[in-house]
């Protein structure tokens, strides 16, 4: 877009709203500017400082200059309601929790009422007024079953902790604590008085400590955790055992020495260290089994427990037909997990095992990815078992859908890939803006570059009507906020907005990349919007950087090996360094892997020494689409999917290309 053409478009935007949220006097239609947007502009400069001077007066304590500041100089003024939420966030105290409920019911603005919310549930808890919380709180957040982030998990453990303070818990209080407790990453700090109460009512025992020290003994990756569990249980019943266990931590197949000698002791450390062996040597420990079995005698439960381990890592990617076999020999098919029955329905389908393959799809609703996943393979093995009516009928189901499987369902049927996007309409508004307080208290923000725009904006993708959010995420894509327009959809939920989700910034240095690099336009941005959702600064917590999320070490690799020069981090938040040392690298992967996208595309996620491992061993040809479904990563299948996906939608959006979803050259590689 000009320059020219921007500035219209901004200006166009600006006269629709007050002149309050103008960053600066909006030009006449003669060039000139009239006396009054002078004079209104300087109020608005006035208030902005005197905004300023009032949050300063809140930070201080001093809410009496505050409360006159805000009362004359800003009695009009849009972030009014922000220096409201500033007095009752800043000032914790019970007297006020009349005014935060009132605030939060006004629902003038909904996110900061569910910050504020946040903020008095965790202070009423800290003092123990229970029953204000339950008031905050008077349904259940989330899920039980659901996975939750850490910040959800301390809101989740909040309503139980206020309801069993209130003699309001169930059983379900007791329940999510012990769950809680087990699991072994890290817990949220806001859960430690659920914890608490839940030690003080007799919950935790050594059994239930136990239980969790074996969870980590045998997974090895909490070796801190496991010392911690073990210290813990040492002067308790279990200790000896536990002892004898840790004993043998680091070489656990140790545990074909161990004689039985009818001590509980060794007959624990026993199980403990066999089902660690079984987790990092399966086949080892499947071949020693029965020799363990009898020597120890295991009870029906421990048994299980062990066939299961050994399951678990038989089925792994690099298995054999020989190895399943010894699955399901071994383990009926009723004592698998869901994780056993998905990882069965894996193995079956790079078997060719479509029978096994149907089945397990007919009687597991939950498993894949997705119930699109499910359906595109459920109408898969449909076909592979001669079903064919039934087949045409879910695949038709699946092409409807805009999904790598739902593309590729499209293409299967010869059908247009359903893109589904839906953007402005023509008889757009632009008027309506003004109306929209949020609007206004965004580009108020925006125009004094304060980072509380973005909470505002989350106010508008999800408060605001369709139409205002779209028109928002028209201004956002027109004026380079790539961020805040795929914001708007992902925040809104408004999944059918492609131009707004998939932005296309930095365009010439893009196109020009590709050029150099012989890497599609639209394969780049694909990575691009995956890695980073287009932020140009993002760091991830593994270190990678920039639009198209670079490892350092990566990055000084491509540097030398092309002769360029590389100062460093610094040098990957720069957007034109950051494309050209990406476009080189995935120009590197496409060579590594005959050009081939999903390979590249796995490579440049997981690194291409683990996708030289994961290819067929047995000079079996797979369909791509198989190959995907058992990518062992989880998030590199999602990854691959997700780019392919992406790759498709750029065509589109870009190139105003529709073909196919997967070239011929990916639909005939031999995986």
């Amino acid at each position: 877009m000009s320059v020219t053409k921007k500035s219209v478009l901004i200006a166009g935007l600006m006269l629709a709203l007050p002149i309050t949220a103008a960053a600066a006097p909006i030009p006449a239609v003669n060039g000139g500017v009239s006396s009054e947007l002078v004079r209104v502009d300087q109020k608005v400069k006035t208030q902005r400082e005197a905004y300023k001077n009032a949050v300063e007066a809140i930070k201080k304590g001093n809410y009496t200059e505050a409360r006159r500041i805000q009362q004359t100089v800003l009695s009009d003024y849009p972030l009014n309601i922000w220096l409201d939420y500033y007095y009752l966030s800043r000032d914790l105290n019970v007297t006020n929790y009349a005014k935060v409920v009132d605030f939060i019911n006004s629902k003038k603005d909904h996110e900061l009422g569910e910050l504020l919310r946040d903020r008095y549930i965790d202070y009423l808890s800290s003092v123990g007024d229970f029953k204000k919380v339950v008031a905050l709180l008077p349904q259940k957040p989330f899920s039980d079953d659901e996975v939750l982030t850490r910040s959800k998990q301390g809101k989740q453990c909040r309503y139980y902790e206020s309801r069993w303070h209130t003699g309001k818990a169930d059983s379900s209080a007791v329940a999510y604590a012990a769950k809680v407790y087990s699991q072994l990453k890290p817990i949220s700090d806001d859960c430690f008085g659920l914890l608490s109460l839940w030690e003080r009512k007799g919950y935790l025992s050594d059994k239930v400590r136990l239980k969790k020290f074996e969870s980590s003994f045998i997974s090895n990756r909490y070796q801190d955790l496991t010392r911690k569990l073990s210290s813990e249980l040492s002067s308790g019943p279990f200790g000896p055992a536990v002892g004898r266990a840790m004993i043998y931590h680091d070489k656990p197949e140790k545990v074909m020495e161990l004689s039985p000698d009818g001590s509980v002791t060794t007959h624990q450390a026993a199980m403990m260290l066999f089902k660690r062996y079984a987790t990092q040597h399966p086949k080892s420990a499947a071949a020693d089994l029965k020799v363990f079995v009898d020597k120890f005698n295991p009870t029906v439960t421990e048994k299980m427990d062990i066939y299961r381990i050994v399951a678990n890592g038989m089925m792994g990617h690099d298995c054999s037909k020989d190895d399943v076999q010894w699955v399901d020999n071994n383990l009926p098919a009723v004592a698998w997990t869901d994780e056993l029955r998905e990882k069965r329905l894996r193995r079956a389908l790079w078997f060719s095992q479509w029978d096994m393959a149907y089945t397990l799809l007919k009687t597991m609703p939950g498993v894949l990815d997705g119930e699109i996943n499910r359906l595109y393979w459920s109408a898969y093995t449909a076909y592979k078992t001669g079903r064919k009516e039934e087949s045409h009928r879910l695949m038709e189901q699946v092409a409807r859908d805009r999904s790598f499987y739902g593309f590729l369902a499209a293409q299967k049927l010869g059908k247009r890939l359903p893109f589904n996007n839906k953007g402005l309409s023509g008889r757009t508004d632009w008027s309506k803006l003004r109306e929209d307080p949020a609007v206004v208290r965004f580009f108020e923000f925006y125009a004094m570059d304060d980072a509380n725009a973005s909470i505002e904006w989350r106010e508008i993708a999800k408060y605001s009507s369709d139409s205002v959010a779209l028109m928002m995420a028209e201004w956002a894509l027109k004026t380079g906020n790539v961020n805040y327009a795929i914001q708007s959809v992902v925040a809104g939920k408004r999944w059918d907005a492609l131009d707004y989700r998939f932005p296309a910034p930095y365009f010439d240095l893009y196109t020009k990349y590709s050029r150099s690099s012989n890497v599609s336009l639209t394969f780049l941005y694909g990575i691009s919007r995956q890695e980073s959702m287009m932020n140009p600064v993002i760091r991830s917590p593994a270190g990678a950087v920039g639009l198209m999320q670079l490892m350092p070490g990566t990055a000084k690799l491509v540097s030398k090996k092309n002769n360029w020069a590389y100062n460093g981090v610094s040098d990957l938040v720069v957007p034109e360094k950051n494309i050209r040392l990406g476009s080189a690298y995935l120009r590197n992967m496409l060579d590594k892997f005959d050009n081939n996208r999903i390979l590249a595309a796995a490579a440049y996620n997981a690194g291409p020494n683990r996708v030289y491992r994961w290819a067929s061993s047995d000079g079996v040809k797979r369909d791509a689409d198989v190959y995907v479904e058992n990518i062992p990563f989880t998030e590199t299948r999602k990854y691959v999917q997700n780019v392919i996906l992406y790759d498709a939608i750029y065509n589109k959006l870009l190139l105003g290309r529709e073909g196919d979803l997967l070239g011929g050259n990916e639909l005939s590689y031999r995986y």
